[in-house]
């Protein structure tokens, strides 16, 4: 590290330090922890860009070394977040390095082509379907392997430690988990979702024989995970997937210096290719994979961007379900019928009114109403996603979106102003 990069990154780190531990950012996790907790309604939410808000709002790296340039942009991705978007994301108090692990996937032959939008995006892809014939294709499928880079995840650590010394603490973990790999999204990739959902109604046992494996291989790696000692806890805002939401909880505090298993943190898991199949059939094909998964952890969250209204009946009978992903494509009629009040819900609102080319503030507001009339009697979070058409020019209708929920929630604690 020269010392133009360390004075670069000291100075971004020292900001950092100074919002995490704000008042502004203490609000935020009290209000995380009683919603929660399911002891108040405080109804927090998130933000988040798929566009490219950040990128136009962003200062540009200035670092010179490829390992100091990479923790600068994750500095200036929450400085970012943190000074143009009011909302309740918090900024945790410690700063966490993840373990470098080198791992295989599942299929050799597995190819995978990204499409450029045009704007310099690449969410879109396209993968080959080596899988076409699960009985005949399966000697395709190994199990994954997996091993821990200590030189390379201590160099990240050091480089940590030294831009932080006297700011905040580090340490290595790993908030996320190899439990919460997505089986059907596994599936869908080796295979395609169409020739997954025809191969159900004409070999099942093949389906079952594939998620079966596909599962195993995730609570082989999470296993791994935890004997090697990587976990870290996920209660403090460093958690490492879920979706959107924020895990912090003071249900999960593991006491210092004590090794962390799976069991006493928060999980998630998801199944957005189950979509276009019925209740019953996520019933039998994909419940009894989830089960094992879940087991592994003392709370869980459940969903992404399939519906969930439908599967309740089969969701409540995941281990800790505490919070679930509710999608514009979920009936909020139903959901009220088929979820108990303390099923906590991720509302997650459509996001073309918040970044579509037109901006109605009365048409966003009635429909944020929408959600908690429906759910008066529900724990409610909301989480925009998808934002894909979010940009700088944007920045306006942001503030105006974070206002919003904060004056129409009656919490307008852990704003910034």
């Amino acid at each position: 590290m020269t010392p133009k990069d360390k004075t670069r990154l000291r100075n971004l780190a020292g900001r950092y330090a100074e919002y995490a531990m704000g008042t502004p950012m203490a609000q935020r996790r009290e209000k995380w922890r009683l919603h929660n907790r399911r002891q108040e309604k405080t109804v927090p939410f998130h933000i988040e860009d798929n566009g490219s808000y950040f990128r136009d709002l962003m200062p540009g790296t200035e670092c010179e070394d490829a390992g100091c340039r990479a923790l600068e942009s994750r500095l200036l991705y929450v400085l970012t977040a943190y000074e143009k978007i009011d909302d309740d994301r918090i900024i945790p108090a410690r700063f966490v390095v993840d373990w470098c692990t080198p791992s295989t996937g599942v299929c050799d032959e597995l190819r995978v082509t990204d499409a450029d939008n045009g704007s310099g995006d690449t969410k879109g892809y396209t993968t080959n379907h080596p899988i076409r014939d699960i009985d005949a294709d399966f000697g395709k499928l190994k199990k994954s392997t997996i091993r821990l880079d200590r030189e390379e995840s201590e160099r990240r650590l050091h480089l940590a430690e030294e831009v932080f010394a006297g700011l905040l603490p580090v340490v290595a973990g790993r908030p996320g988990s190899a439990y919460s790999n997505g089986i059907t999204n596994q599936a869908v990739h080796l295979m395609g979702m169409q020739e997954l959902y025809l191969q159900m109604a004409i070999n099942p046992p093949g389906v079952q024989r594939l998620f079966a494996f596909l599962a195993e291989n995730n609570l082989a790696l999470g296993q791994w995970e935890e004997e090697q000692g990587l976990l870290t806890s996920n209660h403090d805002g460093n958690q490492g997937y879920c979706s959107g939401s924020s895990l912090f909880s003071d249900e999960t505090e593991i006491p210092t210096g004590r090794v962390v298993p799976s069991t006493d943190r928060y999980g998630y898991l998801e199944s957005q290719e189950s979509a276009g199949i019925s209740p019953a059939m996520f019933d039998e094909f994909v419940m009894p994979y989830l089960t094992p998964l879940a087991a592994r952890f003392k709370l869980l969250m459940f969903g992404c961007c399939e519906a969930v209204h439908h599967l309740m009946p089969s969701l409540l009978r995941l281990h800790g379900l505490r919070k679930v992903s509710v999608t514009p494509w979920c009936d909020l009629r139903v959901l009220t019928h088929t979820c108990p009040p303390d099923i906590i819900w991720c509302r997650k609102p459509v996001p073309l009114l918040l970044c579509d080319d037109a901006f109605s503030e009365d048409a966003l507001r009635s429909h944020l109403q929408e959600t908690l009339d429906a759910g008066k009697d529900y724990f409610i979070e909301f989480v925009y996603r998808d934002t894909d058409r979010l940009s700088g020019a944007m920045t306006d209708r942001v503030a105006k979106t974070c206002a919003m929920i904060r004056e129409m929630t009656g919490h307008p604690e852990g704003s910034r102003g």
